[in-house]
């Protein structure tokens, strides 16, 4: 597989760009604090370079736009707003979560306190719309403009539903596999969709080839979850920055989970289901004792099954595109970096 750094080098200095310039009228503390939550500055607000996020999203919105018309710049505030309406969830996920910790650094709550972090995951929820605002008329019509805005405004509802969802999901006895996939879209793959999209409709007209990006991109978002839900049971928490405990602690209802609770019977099924029925974290003790039953129920391998049945017709939307140049090829080594990640 192709260095995914090499190719989001090439456009990562030119969306923190259009971030910052986004940010440059923000008023000190909020801007602070969203610098330091991308990395940027230290928790005294200094020029500081910390581990952020990859910028997997604006990036993949630049590459569809870049394949269509041949350069992706006119794209930039698409792209920028994507990352940003990104990180405002990750502000606000944190808090939900009782997250202290992301990427190897205090989370922006644990430092500054749960009220002031939502308000700056609020203001940069807005502050992404007015970017939209950036992409020129002189580029665009008005009419892929308007799609634009309407496309990432939908993915917002769409998310907001999916973390409800989830949420709701740890107090609810009966969550089918089917309540899972209709979450984890919604949660995650709408965003990832609008990126995809975006870029699509900003640079084609072509209903046929909207379409083709749509499969792909709905069907990546959703095992793109699924691996993020096996990354939080299994993944090595020093590549992740999180402990591999959260989710089972929090008893968070991921398909692996799922599958456990419907396959394991007797008293150890008994056990498990009387955990999940508690309103009590799980204490190291349990964790281990759901561990175990994770491995007995042979829970890994069916849900990377369910992955490889969305990965596969992600593909096959891909195919169907097949679009030449680099771009094009890009887009799919990151496709698959998404599906086969560590991290």
């Amino acid at each position: 597989m192709a260095d995914i750094g090499a190719i989001l080098k090439k456009y990562i200095p030119a969306i923190e760009q259009e971030i910052q310039t986004a940010l440059a009228e923000t008023p000190d503390f909020l801007g602070g604090v969203i610098r330091y939550h991308f990395g940027w500055v230290d928790e005294n607000f200094n020029p500081s370079r910390a581990e952020s996020g990859k910028m997997l999203r604006p990036a993949i919105c630049l590459l569809v736009f870049e394949t269509l018309s041949g350069d992706y710049r006119p794209a930039l505030p698409a792209a920028a707003a994507i990352e940003m309406i990104h990180n405002f969830t990750l502000l606000h996920d944190d808090i939900e979560d009782n997250d202290r910790e992301r990427r190897g650094r205090p989370t922006a709550w644990a430092l500054w306190g749960k009220p002031l972090a939502i308000n700056t995951g609020d203001y940069l929820y807005t502050l992404a719309f007015k970017t939209l605002f950036r992409l020129s008329p002189a580029d665009f019509p008005a009419e892929r403009l308007l799609a634009v805005h309407r496309l990432v405004a939908d993915s917002c509802l769409a998310l907001t539903v999916g973390q409800d969802l989830d949420l709701r999901f740890e107090g609810l006895q009966q969550v089918t596999p089917d309540m899972y996939i209709d979450m984890v879209y919604k949660k995650t793959g709408a965003l990832l969709e609008a990126s995809v999209l975006s870029g699509a409709i900003l640079g084609t007209d072509n209903a046929q080839l909207i379409e083709n990006y749509r499969q792909f991109a709905r069907n990546i978002g959703i095992a793109f979850q699924i691996r993020d839900d096996m990354l939080g049971i299994w993944g090595d928490s020093a590549k992740t920055g999180k402990s591999a405990d959260n989710d089972l602690r929090r008893k968070k209802k991921t398909l692996p989970v799922l599958y456990t609770l419907a396959q394991t019977t007797g008293s150890r099924g008994e056990q498990l289901r009387a955990l999940y029925a508690s309103d009590q974290p799980l204490t190291d003790d349990q964790i281990s004792f759901v561990r175990d039953s994770l491995e007995l129920a042979g829970a890994r391998g069916y849900t990377q099954q369910a992955a490889d049945s969305y990965i596969d017709r992600a593909f096959t939307g891909l195919q169907q595109i097949n679009l030449p140049g680099q771009p094009h090829a890009d887009l799919e080594t990151i496709a698959r970096f998404l599906i086969d990640r560590s991290h």
